[in-house]
């Protein structure tokens, strides 16, 4: 009697060794070569179109700040909603934040300042993070000293703690460096909140938690002009002629149908040295308003004449747009 044929391995065709069964791999580099060569054919042609983009701005785009954080978060937010598979999001928003810093520094090279002091190298990592391993980084004194950088222009972009209160009775010198932001269309503006991509967190709203204490975080502070990313926080300046609670800070906006929050307050350090410093000195508050709010938005016009409370003058001071979470 004959031996029976043996049943073919699960999985293994007839005729064909596990061996035969797994990816070739040299087939799988000559791939990875191919779509390496055609990410390298990509970019050389978007370089050439930030040329002509440059080129179609001409002389106004040495006069403006090439930074552009909305135009940056709403390219970031489209790829979030379409990213699928292994590769986390986070490393793509690094090599996406890089390669835009690449392209804007071949339309107009800006340079870096950071605030020195505690914490300062997480603020260098998220400057480089944010703008580029290549840009130049330099490190000032402290906040204000970076703030001015950015104002006398021999900084593009200043990265600088989250916001703080004043203390009470301080010396002008020592006021919080938001303290300098002001009305002024040539004045240092909030561009962004860093980092631009967290870890989701579901049991905390990532808008209003966002720069009040809460984890690593710095601000980006430019000259740069502010547009509409499509999901934003507006933040204001308002001037009070004493101390304001959070609560009235917050109900004053809400009559005007404007969600918001106090990120920081401090003693006007602008006011005249006659001035009591006292319990009733006049004060500065840092509000976030959820939303993109235009300086001419008819609820801060309503605001000031009608709901105004507390508040006197409110200047906007620049915005961010929301982070994305992943």
């Amino acid at each position: 009697m004959s031996a029976s044929p043996k049943a073919p391995v699960s999985g293994i065709s007839a005729g064909k060794t596990a061996a035969d069964s797994k990816p070739d791999l040299e087939a799988a580099r000559a791939q990875i070569d191919r779509i390496d060569d055609e990410i390298h054919d990509l970019l050389m042609a978007r370089a050439q179109v930030v040329g002509q983009v440059a080129a179609a701005k001409g002389p106004a785009l040495l006069s403006a700040s090439p930074i552009r954080i909305e135009r940056e978060a709403q390219m970031l937010r489209r790829l979030a909603a379409r990213h699928k598979g292994p590769l986390p999001f986070m490393s793509v928003a690094d090599l996406w934040h890089e390669l835009i810093a690449a392209m804007t520094a071949i339309q107009a090279p800006f340079a870096a300042v950071i605030a020195g002091g505690e914490g300062a190298v997480q603020r260098f990592d998220l400057a480089r993070q944010q703008f580029g391993s290549s840009i130049p980084v330099q490190v000032a004194e402290d906040a204000r000293n970076a703030v001015r950088q950015v104002a006398d222009g021999s900084a593009g972009v200043a990265v600088l703690p989250p916001p703080e209160n004043g203390r009470p009775g301080a010396n002008v010198a020592d006021a919080p460096w938001w303290t300098l932001l002001n009305a002024a269309d040539d004045s240092p503006r909030i561009v962004a909140a860093l980092p631009f991509v967290v870890a989701s967190r579901p049991d905390a709203p990532l808008r209003r938690r966002y720069l009040a204490g809460d984890g690593p975080r710095a601000v980006a502070v430019a000259k740069a002009p502010r547009s509409n990313s499509g999901d934003d926080i507006s933040v204001m300046v308002a001037t009070s002629a004493g101390f304001v609670s959070p609560d009235n800070c917050s109900d004053a906006f809400d009559m005007a149908g404007i969600s918001a929050w106090r990120l920081a307050f401090a003693d006007d350090p602008h006011a005249g040295p006659e001035t009591d410093r006292g319990a009733g000195a006049p004060q500065l508050h840092l509000i976030a308003i959820d939303g993109y709010v235009a300086d001419d938005d008819a609820r801060l016009e309503a605001l000031h004449r009608s709901h105004g409370g507390p508040f006197g003058e409110m200047y906007s001071v620049g915005g961010y747009p929301v982070p994305i979470e992943v």
